[in-house]
Parts: C-alpha cells; sequence; structure tokens
C-alpha cells in the first residue's frame, strides 16, 4: 500500500532539505487511536548519505532507518530497520520517500509511504495504518511549514 502527500511550502528546496533530516516537531497537533506523535528526526552521525541511520522518534517509541537514497537537496529514501513501536510486529516493510521539487511559489514535497502489513487480515491492517500515517504526513508537513516560515520573517 503507497500513501502519498503532496505540499507546497513557500520556500526554497535548499532551505526546506536540513529538516528531513534534523527537526523538531512542536506545532499543536491531534492525535488518537493509538496514532504516534512526531517528535523529531535526526541523524546520529550527523552525516546522511546512502547507508546513514536516520531516527523518528514519536510519543510513543523511535523508528530507525537505513538511508538507501541521498541526493540533497531533491530526494531522500529510507527503509525501516526497526522499531520499538506497538504497532512494529505488524508491518513486514516500510519505504519513505521525499522528492523536492522547485515550483515559482516555493518548494512542492512529496511524501510516498509504501507499507507492507503481516500477520492475520494484512490487507485490514494496511487500511488502519492509512489514516494514521496521513496523519502524520500532514502533521510533520504543518511542522516543517511553520519552521521555514519562522526562519523567513526573522530574515526580513
Amino acid at each position: 500500500m503507497k500513501i502519498r502527500t503532496s505540499k507546497v511550502i513557500k520556500t526554497s528546496c535548499d532551505k526546506l532539505w536540513p529538516l528531513l533530516t534534523n527537526s523538531r516537531m512542536d506545532v499543536p497537533g491531534w492525535f488518537c487511536l493509538g496514532v504516534p506523535q512526531p517528535k523529531s528526526c535526526e541523524l546520529p552521525d550527523l552525516e546522511g548519505g546512502v547507508g546513514s541511520e536516520r531516527r523518528c522518534i514519536s510519543d510513543r517509541g523511535t523508528v530507525i532507518q537505513r538511508i538507501t537514497e541521498w541526493d540533497p537537496p531533491v530526494r531522500l529514501r529510507f527503509k525501516m530497520i526497526s522499531t520499538d513501536h506497538g504497532w512494529g510486529p505488524c508491518v513486514d516493510s516500510l519505504e519513505e520517500d521525499f522528492h523536492l521539487e522547485t515550483m515559482d511559489s516555493g518548494t512542492r514535497i512529496t511524501r510516498t509511504t509504501t507499507l507492507k502489513a503481516k500477520g492475520l487480515c494484512p490487507l485490514f491492517k494496511e487500511l488502519g495504518f492509512y489514516s494514521g500515517l496521513k496523519r502524520v504526513h500532514l502533521y510533520v508537513f504543518a511542522n516543517w511549514r511553520n519552521k521555514t516560515e519562522q526562519v523567513a520573517a526573522s530574515d526580513r
């Protein structure tokens, strides 16, 4: 199953790119039904690149990912290698792809999550994951938009 979300953020790709690997989520958000609220993402080695680790931390646990494509400031892809979230045993694979594209009005960022559930009734599990992951996509984009607007306002 694929979940794709796109938003235009009024900033350049160069200014948005660092948030994909180092950002805190502090915009208020509404999460329920066990959907984890993202808190931050980070590169433990501070470098990045193919093979590097990326961590996403939420109020319910951490997802450890391995970067599979690194093309700043255009594309970042990674796959989950482990998690301590309660939903972890239900997921066979989870991959993410961020694509940034320059537009007249800013940067269009597209996030595609590819998830494969396992165990009994995987299709039903995937449908449940869809709504939760869509909520996470929108929340993260709102945080990144807020951060880039704060920087733009302070530059004036």
